[in-house]
């Protein structure tokens, strides 16, 4: 069962879902003069959202969701990537924070998005690494919008390097794939049952990820699990371990980035052809957006969202939708839904039976 909250239990949960922190004097009043009905959540919500608490909160979710913090520990093979360093694990981090305040408070778009994004943010050390033609670039060192219309494999979160350094050195097509499942598809793979042979496919040296994740596939052992998430990786097999994007592996394979992905819930798998038409079929898709509102609506509460929740979910979703899908719209309907604005009530335990219950 649940209770309405208090006015003031409102508006600390305002405070620390936009905020991160406690109230304060204007959220307080309004509590104090019974002003935090729907419309009133909704202008506070307005007011809060120009703060630029509100902006660090937001960068706060984008960092665990993506676990950027990783970066700071990464260390890849010296001999396969020589170049890495500190500074450029920071300009990773920072061109998807910078991408996430472009399209998020400066645009105002779509969540979905910054999955294809034709424009990134980049300092000419990370530019070079990626392997981007420097000539767009201004001199300096600063970070600075990089226009990528005409890089049909480059756009989005996914490829960016803070994202495809989740592959390790040498770009697992298990751990990428995985990534998409859990992340933007909100699927799930459990672990194999004891019975089950989990001896690794033998392969043969110079073949490409993609290769090797094709006859795990063909493994009848394997496939039953790996089909479901290896292939949603396919598309990114031209970046290697730590982003840079070629069309030739070290072993002069040609590689590929066209594939097929089955969404959750649909009958039919949809074709790509490139990786940057991969982007585009993610950020229109409506799971993909789902899973966005139920990642940022489980940060925001900071607690696991369930089964229980779905249909306060699917009203979360639609009304966030309606509003345009952004970050504005979607944190609206959270603070307006009954996630927020009601709590749970534990029901009482009955006290022991019997005639004396001191006993």
């Amino acid at each position: 069962s649940a209770r309405p909250v208090s006015p003031h239990e409102l508006a600390s949960r305002l405070s620390y879902i936009l905020w991160g922190g406690p109230p304060d004097d204007a959220l307080l009043t309004a509590a104090d003069q019974g002003k935090l009905d729907r419309a009133g959540v909704e202008s506070q919500t307005r007011r809060m959202l120009q703060d630029p608490r509100a902006v660090d909160r937001s960068r706060q979710f984008i960092s665990e969701w993506l676990n950027l913090a990783r970066l700071d520990d990464l260390r890849p093979s010296p001999l396969k990537f020589p170049n890495w360093d500190a500074h450029l694990a920071a300009d990773m981090r920072n061109e998807t924070l910078t991408l996430f305040e472009e399209i998020v408070w400066k645009q105002k778009r779509p969540l979905a998005d910054l999955l294809n994004a034709r424009v990134t943010f980049v300092t000419p050390r990370l530019a070079k690494h990626y392997g981007l033609p420097l000539d767009k670039l201004p001199a300096g060192n600063d970070v600075v919008p990089y226009d990528l219309s005409s890089l049909p494999g480059r756009g989005g979160l996914l490829a960016h390097g803070s994202v495809l350094t989740i592959g390790g050195d040498e770009a697992s097509m298990v751990t990428r794939g995985l990534f998409v499942m859990h992340e933007l598809l909100r699927g799930e793979v459990r672990d194999p049952p004891p019975c089950v042979d989990t001896t690794p496919v033998p392969t043969k040296p110079g073949l490409t990820q993609r290769a090797i994740a094709e006859s795990r596939l063909a493994n009848q052992k394997c496939a039953g699990c790996h089909a479901k998430f290896e292939p949603l990786s396919f598309g990114l097999e031209r970046f290697d371990g730590l982003g840079s994007y070629r069309e030739v592996d070290q072993h002069g394979n040609q590689l590929q980035d066209d594939g097929v992905i089955l969404f959750p819930g649909q009958e039919n798998p949809i074709s790509y052809r490139s990786s940057g038409e991969l982007m585009d079929v993610m950020a229109k898709n409506d799971r993909v957006r789902e899973s966005l509102t139920w990642k940022l609506t489980q940060f925001a509460l900071g607690r696991p969202l369930g089964a229980d929740d779905a249909r306060v979910m699917a009203d979360i979703h639609r009304a966030s939708q309606q509003g345009g899908g952004t970050y504005a719209s979607l944190m609206t309907a959270i603070v307006l839904s009954d996630l927020v604005q009601k709590a749970r009530t534990e029901p009482a335990v009955p006290a022991p039976s019997g005639k004396n219950n001191n006993q």
